[in-house]
């Protein structure tokens, strides 16, 4: 072999090895690592910031749900079922991506009705804020030491979130009770949920909603507090 070959394959093969190297640096800089984000915005609401902390809380009850759902799929590999596509026209998607989609929007709508609520003073009777305790506690309770420190949640953050959903629920049935849904044919408790219709064309458009793309699109759910051993 030419000496002048025998450089130019030793060349290639530096380059190769070098291109390998950076790719290789790269992914490694650019993992995301859950726990650095805690208290960075992910979601903006009417300039009300959403911590990924506070998102943690949605994203439990989502992927406790699911993953009963999982389980009776798979219940020896229940990534099976949320990694199953689901064709539907444009709505086709993975279970997975549609379980980060409800994630997104019941925390977009909670906050949005939880500003309702307070414009209206609406508010909690002391039974209402003793039952969310009790909530908030059997919450921590169930949730292992690896859910807890994936997710950031704590007792008074749990409770913090929960007051807000049930004030946020307070306001969907006042909105139920008041607002106006002629022409629409679907009932109003489905009218005003995440997804429905009046929410959609009526509320949601009046609201100034800001997404962290940079860290939600770095979030896949069924492996954040599940599948994750």
């Amino acid at each position: 072999m030419k000496k002048s070959t025998r450089k130019t394959i030793i060349a290639i093969l530096l380059v190769n090895c070098i291109l390998v190297a950076v790719a290789v640096c790269g992914k490694i800089l650019s993992r995301f690592d859950y726990k650095d984000h805690f208290d960075d915005i992910v979601i903006t609401v009417n300039d009300k910031g959403i911590t990924l902390r506070e998102f943690g809380y949605y994203i439990y009850e989502v992927e406790a749900f699911v993953q009963k759902q999982a389980l009776l799929y798979d219940p020896e590999n229940p990534k099976h079922w949320w990694n199953t596509h689901f064709s539907a026209g444009l709505d086709s998607q993975f279970v997975c991506d549609y379980a980060k989609k409800v994630v997104i929007n019941t925390c977009i709508m909670d906050e949005i009705y939880y500003e309702g609520a307070i414009s209206k003073e609406i508010t909690l009777s002391s039974l209402e804020e003793n039952e969310i305790r009790d909530e908030a506690e059997e919450m921590l309770d169930s949730m292992s030491p690896d859910q807890l420190e994936a997710t950031g949640l704590n007792l008074s953050l749990i409770i913090k979130i929960k007051q807000k959903h049930a004030l946020a629920s307070k306001f969907a049935q006042y909105i139920v009770e008041n607002g106006d849904f002629s022409g629409y044919s679907m009932m109003p408790e489905k009218l005003v949920n995440w997804d429905g219709e009046y929410y959609l064309e009526e509320i949601l458009p009046g609201q100034n909603v800001v997404t962290n793309d940079r860290i939600l699109d770095k979030i896949a759910l069924g492996k954040i507090t599940v599948n994750n051993d």
